[in-house]
Formats: C-alpha cells, structure tokens, sequence
C-alpha cells in the first residue's frame, strides 16, 4: 500500500467508511479489510454511481471514500474526480489489484489521498484510517462557512463590476473581516483595471488546470490590494479555451468559501451552465440594472432563471438611477421585473469615469455612491442601516 499523506501519529479515531466497489471478491477482502480495522462502512455501492446520484454521495458524512479501479477505471476515476471536485477536502481511498505507477499518477491528478494495492496490510491501513479521521477533525475545526454575495447583470454595461468592486471594499471596512473578490468571467475581465494591479495568475488558471485545483493552487491566484481586499481576477488576455465546466467552478467556490469569510463574486454573462453552482451557493444575488426597456425585459428574464433556485435572496439593484429621468415608479419597476428595487444607486458619471481612468476605487471617494454602497455592506454583514443626521436650526451662534 503507498500513502498519499503524512501520518498522524498517536491518534486513535474510529473512522466511517463509504465503500464503492463493484467487483465482489474485492468487495469482500475491502470489507473483511476495514472491519479488522475496526472501520465502520456507513453505505456500500455495487455499482459506479452516475454523476446525478454523486450529489448525494458526496454528501455522506464520512472520513474516506474507498473506491475500487479494476472494474472500470475510467468510470473510477472520474468518480474519484467528481467526488474530490464536490467535496474538496474529502479522503479518497483508491484499490487496485495491481500495483501499476501509471494508476497511482492518475488517480493522484484526480484528488485521491490513499492508495491500496494487492493484498492490503493492516498496519497501513490503520495508519491511512486515522490520517483520514484526523484530516476529516481539521478540515471540520478550521472550516468557516463564508458567505457568499453575487453580482450578475441580464445586460452588458449594467455596471455590475464597478459596483461589485466598490462593494467588496466597502463590506471590508464595514466588518474589517477578510473579504475576497472573485470576478468569475471566463476571458476578458476589468477588475485590475478599476483597482490599478497586475495579477501574475488569474481565475482563467484555474479554469485551465482543473485536476490542479486544491487550496495552495488557489492561494496563487489571489492577489492582494491596498484596500485589504483579496482578488481573483479574470485574465487580461483573450482565452477561448478557458471556459469552465459546473464542477470546476463548484470546487473554487468551495476552496475560496473554506478560506473567506465573505466571498464578493463578479459573475460574468458568458458563464452558461457553469453559473448554476454560484447561484446555488450564493447566500445573496444583487441583480443589476439600469431603468430601460431592453434593461428590465432582460432582467426579468433571469430574475425568472434565478426564482429557481430555492431560498435565495435576491435585491433588484438599480444602477446609475435618476429620479427626474425615470419614467417607471417603483410599482410600475416591481410589476415590469417581478421584484422591488431594493437600492438604488445614482449616476455619477464623473465619478465612476475618473475611478476607472485612475485604477482609484470609487469607495475612495467620498459621494453619492459610496453612501448607498456603504448601507448595502451595512445589510449584507448584518448591522443596521445608519440614520441620516438631521440638521439642527439654531437661533444663536
């Protein structure tokens, strides 16, 4: 048996199991194997799930998988992917008769930790057991549940990364909390533009090297600004290689989520399918738009996709709003889109156009937007709205 981890020594841990193994007679010796081990099997699988039923599988509160290869070893290894992707920092044991390198390399790129080959020794498997009961202890102790705050627009140039941008400053100052920005686009993106840096790696690596994805790849594609922030940016180059797939997406948002505790997503329009995980895991939606027809008929229309995802808050956003120009009041706007302005942020033009010209961040300045953009942090991070002064008249100097 070869190890994928480091030991833990001196720990005594009864480990949970969750056993896939089609063939019957490795069935039987895994078992006979586990039990001798004192191993408790919480589910047996005699087939190779479908990757609708991982879902459910991956949720199983377990320390390891244990998934045998010789059956079909395609159709294990992409289970071993599927469960790694789902659940980042979950132990998966791999079994294989033979002792071939090339399947322990493959099956390393696909996440597992553990590797059992032939006949299976009990002292190794004891010391694989407790490394995943232990594993299983840490992640759970330093695991923090970030929330996570999208921004999507159903219309180019509705100002969604401007105002995420500013967001994501301004939520850092208002819970002086790690906050991270992730602008999931798969090519073109304008956040280091807006902020003045130059990222060394960007979202479109991790889109690129999918297998690679585990917290210390991740850890290299933050970059950090002088405002406190963490940024994941979107590359500043052309890739149309570099779109992703659900699950890659799922498992950065799972690896950003396990490090931040508040999570600011610049979500993209070229994303397809591959925004469903984000809009399942997102405890907020700020949907954008500005006040024109092509604006609220395409914002119903996505606020309609986003009503199908269950218990999600969604705030309709209006963007660079002008009381005097608008022709809707807000129950013509509810009527139109199917929800309710919740913020309503001005146009300042000049403002935003000197922010981005400079690489300055709009909350820098002290304007219209900032105040609305500090009040929507103040809600998003739980504390109450703050009461406008109002102005005292004086007889006397």
């Amino acid at each position: 048996m070869l190890s994928l981890a480091t030991p833990y020594a001196g720990m005594q841990m009864k480990s949970t199991v969750s056993l896939i193994c089609p063939d019957p007679a490795h069935r039987l010796a895994i078992t006979r194997a586990l039990e001798s081990r004192n191993a408790s099997i919480l589910r047996t699988l005699y087939t190779y799930p479908t990757y609708s039923q991982v879902v459910t599988l991956a949720e199983q509160d377990c320390d390891c998988f244990v998934i045998e290869l010789d059956t079909d070893t395609d159709a294990a290894l992409d289970l071993v992917e599927a469960i790694c992707t789902r659940k980042p920092l979950a132990t998966v044991m791999v079994y294989s008769r033979s002792n071939r390198p090339e399947l322990l390399v493959s099956s390393m790129r696909m996440g597992a930790r553990e590797f059992l080959a032939g006949s299976i020794d009990p002292n190794a498997l004891s010391e694989a057991l407790l490394r995943a009961a232990a594993r299983r202890v840490e992640a759970t102790a330093k695991r923090t549940q970030g929330k996570l705050i999208a921004f999507c627009g159903a219309k180019g140039g509705s100002g969604v990364t401007t105002l995420a941008v500013n967001f994501a400053i301004a939520l850092h100052k208002e819970t002086a909390g790690e906050v991270a920005l992730l602008e999931l686009n798969p090519q073109l993106g304008d956040v280091p533009l807006l902020l003045g840096i130059t990222p060394r790696f960007t979202v479109a690596d991790a889109f690129l090297n999918p297998a690679r994805l585990d917290e210390e790849f991740m850890s290299t594609l933050v970059t950090s600004h002088r405002s406190g922030i963490s940024i994941i940016a979107a590359a500043d180059q052309y890739t149309a290689t570099a779109s992703p797939d659900e699950r890659t997406v799922s498992k950065l948002l799972e690896l950003i989520g396990g490090r931040y505790p508040y999570i600011v997503v610049d979500a993209a329009g070229g994303l397809g399918k591959a925004a469903d995980p984000l809009f399942e895991a997102a405890n907020t939606i700020y949907l954008v738009t500005q006040v024109d027809i092509p604006s609220l008929r395409n914002t119903q229309r996505l606020f309609t996709y986003l009503s199908r995802f269950d218990n999600k808050q969604i705030e309709l956003v209006l963007n660079r709003y002008e009381p005097r120009k608008v022709e809707f009041d807000d129950d013509r706007l509810a009527k139109a889109v199917g929800l309710s302005p919740a913020w309503k942020v001005p146009n300042e033009y000049a403002a935003a156009r000197r922010a981005a010209n400079t690489g300055t961040p709009l909350f820098s300045e002290k304007d219209a937007i900032s105040n609305v953009l500090q009040q929507m942090a103040r809600a998003a991070s739980g504390k109450l709205p703050k009461s406008e002064k109002k102005r005292s008249f004086r007889l006397f100097n």
